[in-house]
């Protein structure tokens, strides 16, 4: 499982780890505290703690230590008391230090907390499954968010109403919050009992102490809270907040003569409005209308030359929220197989897939996004343990504006289509048996050129059985999932020989394209089995397959299907610091993959650890075997070919993270078998901290790789098709550069920079022969310098096989020099909870020429000169409440 990288995340992380010690925890007794209704005279929050209610002899201490020694007494002593009234939940803190100068309080921006803080987790539900987690740093820097799933889950997107302040004191520091209770979820019982958990983090020894004591072993953490009582008359709150907003824009760019699109300069005025709306207590309603994504930070520019679809992760508040609650993962782990999703929220407001066929002197100006009319979710919880998610968003028709000699046309680029997912999630057996499932549904109004290139029905489904016994020590889960596609004859012909597919292939014999189709249905499903607590071995069995004919891209993502995928792994974890670490994980993997054919495709294996050293310095490394694999996707749409397997390693060091300066490198490379290919890549990262407002990150890393045959054309001849490949000699730099100021908690200046410049140069150009042969050299023949030619006036190469002076087909130069940079200024004020105005500035640069590059000094001269593209935006948005 993943975790922010924040300081109260890793809180979080330390307080839902994976350990498991059943019976321990089960017989641990429960910590309880009592809330005082304190109506009508409520504390102010200021963090002094001087008000009378606080005087009050009602304060819980007992805390034990978790991080990094776990049952320990605590370093520092800490305090805490809760009251109430009607409309508010009021927590105050003391924290005792008796190295009051030794605090740490870093000021940052929301959800980016680090140095000392104090969070509290309530579980409201008292269903012993869900926590709403409050956090406050000595800064009174605010974090927040949603835990799921005892903890196996956290959603740090919820941005609730809610304050907190902090005071500094001879003694330590203390801080209060107030906290509405229609941010809460509750029944509506005249007296309750909810879950509770204080926990604090001293930063200068990354020290972890929670009010009630969770051990490393405990099985899960929510179930494991102590209790708030004295809770009595409350009455559940209906949320309801409304967010209009309002963004001027004005961007400059290069002018094209003759093109009436791109005369320079562009502006613009957009406006909308975001609600949030409590059906009931528990469950809640959010919708937007024309949501502007404006201040979200633009994805990472690459040069992407496989076949396949580049990810990017969704960065949109809207989507965001909530996504743990419309989530179906395909397959298990992280990384790369984390992708795999029924549902992908970027195919909503995507770039339009159509574009004008143009004739000469004509001009066209294509939206860079589909516009989302509305979208609404609905996201809750009931209190039988039913978990539901729904979204249902609509985007326009989108249409490209043409010009042809001053007169003007439109022509549709992305059909009007409506997206629906639903989700549910229900919890028996004290959350030991969960059995999931999630519907989605794409449909397009389809007319014209539009019916042949998109599916006008695209329908995918699953359902998820988990089940924990022993104590939730062992764990097996069975998912099965499956999709449905309809259109056009034309457009599931496309289906079939997309990169995802490739029916077409002519040795391909399990399936077979079929030109007459108007639909498509595919399954697919996951296996697996596992230890997944108590000591210090872990371990996972699984199987996972999808079927050749499986296509979710139309609301989900997923790369390649015709696989089936076995893999065992085997974990250590060591928890407790010795003279040699603080902790250590180790992890063993072993995998295996086939086609739908029987045909084996890959096989592979690792080997991992991880350590934090007792100096706080992390240590990572690893290798990696991967067995000769049989690739169906390789020669796009011809026959599998035969790849040659190879070894990669990894390494990585950091130094501790609470210094003022902080050093990462990493070094990764990749050998292939045969030197078919070869691949290095090194980073550094150096983060200085000179204020306790100022953050300045610089992270340069280069990159070559040298690949054999690498993708150049597929010809299609007279008797076959030739599958040209090339030698590619390729250099990649990028820094990227990150500067944080936060003046205060609410107001924070951030800049982020990336420049990129990737180069490739292809020679020894060669084409497949016999793409299985035993020998890797038999699997290609090498064009001789008599075969081959290069007319540099029309930058072509050209072929003659026979050396009987006809050229018998030709193929494009491929070399490329690609420079890119991006660069983001914002400057965010919270003026009020939950009501902000963004300074926005984006400047962009970009270059390509195909010619090869190995001066990075004139790359950045050439970079440098190219005309910037320049967006300023001012968006203003206020919540009612």
């Amino acid at each position: 499982m993943k975790h922010n990288l924040t300081a109260c995340s890793m809180l979080m992380a330390a307080m839902i780890t994976f350990s498991f010690n059943t019976l321990l925890a089960q017989e641990m007794s429960k910590n309880t505290c009592t809330a005082l209704h304190v109506n009508p005279h409520p504390p102010i929050i200021d963090g002094a703690l001087n008000d009378e209610v606080w005087q009050k002899d009602n304060w819980c201490s007992g805390f034990t230590q978790h991080e990094p020694h776990n049952g320990a007494e605590p370093s520092q002593q800490t305090e805490f008391m809760i009251t109430y009234d009607n409309d508010y939940l009021y927590a105050a803190f003391r924290l005792h230090d008796t190295e009051p100068d030794k605090i740490v309080a870093r000021v940052t921006r929301r959800d980016d907390i680090e140095g000392d803080f104090v969070a509290i987790g309530i579980d409201s539900y008292f269903d012993k499954r869900t926590a709403f987690i409050f956090c406050v740093s000595a800064s009174g820097t605010k974090m927040d968010m949603v835990m799921t799933e005892n903890g196996d889950r956290e959603d740090p997107n919820w941005d609730p109403i809610w304050w907190a302040k902090t005071a500094r004191n001879p003694n330590g520091w203390t801080a209060e919050m107030k906290i509405p209770l229609n941010q809460l979820r509750f029944s509506a019982a005249d007296v309750q009992t909810w879950g509770i958990q204080v926990g604090r983090h001293l930063y200068r020894n990354q020290e972890t102490d929670f009010w009630q004591h969770v051990p490393k072993d405990a099985p899960g953490f929510v179930h494991l809270f102590g209790e708030l009582h004295g809770l009595k008359g409350l009455t559940p709150k209906r949320q309801v907040e409304v967010a209009p907003y309002v963004v001027t824009k004005t961007e400059s760019f290069k002018p094209e003569e003759g093109n009436p699109f791109m005369t320079g300069r562009r502006n613009g005025l957009n406006a909308g409005v975001d609600a949030k709306i409590g059906l009931t207590n528990n469950f809640t309603l959010d919708l937007t209308v024309n949501p502007d994504f404006g201040q979200v930070e633009a994805d990472p520019a690459v040069i992407n030359l496989t076949e396949f679809e580049t990810y990017f992760e969704e960065k949109r508040p809207f989507f965001i929220e909530g996504s743990n609650l419309l989530n179906f993962p395909l397959m298990f782990g992280d990384g790369d197989l984390a992708t795999n999703n029924l549902f992908y929220s970027r195919r909503i407001g995507r770039a339009p897939q159509h574009y004008p066929d143009l004739g000469d002197n004509e001009y066209a100006r294509v939206p860079s996004n589909s516009t989302i009319l509305g979208a609404a979710k609905l996201t809750g919880r009931s209190s039988s343990g039913l978990s539901v998610g729904l979204l249902q968003s609509v985007t326009g028709n989108a249409w490209a504006n043409i010009d042809s000699a001053g007169n003007r046309s439109h022509e549709m680029v992305e059909p009007l289509t409506n997206y629906t997912v639903v989700s549910a999630k229900q919890e028996y057996n004290e959350g030991n048996t969960i059995v999931s499932g999630m519907v989605t549904s794409t449909n397009r109004a389809l007319s014209g050129i539009m019916a042949d290139e998109y599916h006008r029905n695209a329908f995918s489904g699953g359902v998820d059985l988990m089940h924990l016994w022993a104590n939730k020590k062992y764990m097996v889960e069975a998912k099965l999932y499956g999709s449905h596609v309809n259109g056009s004859k034309d457009a599931i012909l496309l289906t079939q020989t997309n990169s995802s597919h490739y029916f077409q292939r002519p040795d391909i014999k399990h399936v077979k394209i079929d030109s007459s189709r108007t639909s498509l249905t595919g399954t697919g499903g996951v296996l697996q089995f596992g230890k997944v607590g108590e000591g210090h071995i872990r371990y996972m069995a699984a199987v996972a397959w999808r079927s050749p004919q499986l296509e979710i891209n139309d609301i989900g993502y997923v790369q390649n299907v015709d696989d089936i995928f076995q893999v065992i792994w085997v974990g250590l974890r060591y928890w407790e610091p010795t003279k040699v670490y603080r902790s250590l994980n180790v992890n063993i993997n072993q995998w295996t993959g086939w086609n739908f054919g029987g045909e084996s495709t890959y096989k592979g294996g690792n080997i991992n650890l991880n350590l934090q050293l007792p100096n706080y310095w992390y240590v990572g490394g690893g290798i990696n075997w991967n067995g000769e694999n049989l690739s169906v996707s390789e020669l796009r749409g011809g026959p599998a070919l035969k790849l040659p397997g190879g070894w990669n390693y990894w390494l990585s060091l950091n130094s501790d993270g609470r210094k003022k300066l902080i050093v990462g490198v990493s070094n990764s490379a990749y050998i292939g078998n045969y030197n078919s290919s070869v691949s290095h890549n090194y980073s550094l990262s150096l983060t200085y901290k000179p204020l306790k407002s100022l953050l300045l990150r610089v992270s340069p890393s280069y990159s070559f790789s040298k690949s054999e045959l690498s993708y150049v054309d597929n010809i299609s001849t007279v008797s076959d098709t030739r599958y040209v490949r090339g030698h590619l000699n390729r250099n990649t730099w990028v820094m990227s550069l990150r500067v944080e100021y936060s003046i205060n908690p609410e107001l924070s200046v951030q800049y982020y920079g990336r420049p990129y410049f990737t180069s490739g140069k292809y020679s020894r150009f060669k084409y497949i022969t016999q793409p299985r042969a035993q020998k890797y050299t038999d699997r290609f023949l090498t064009y001789t310098d008599s075969q081959i030619s290069y007319d540099a006036d029309n930058e072509v190469y050209l072929v003659d096989e026979n050396t009987d002076g006809t050229t018998d087909y030709s193929f494009d130069n491929r070399n490329f020099n690609y420079l890119n940079l991006q660069s983001n200024l914002i400057i965010r004020w919270e003026y009020r909870p939950g009501s902000t105005v963004y300074f926005v500035w984006t400047h962009g640069k970009e270059n390509f020429e195909s010619v090869y590059s190995n001066s990075i000094g004139n790359d950045i001269d050439n970079l440098w000169d190219s005309h910037p593209h320049n967006i300023f935006l001012v968006k203003f948005s206020y919540r009612f409440n």
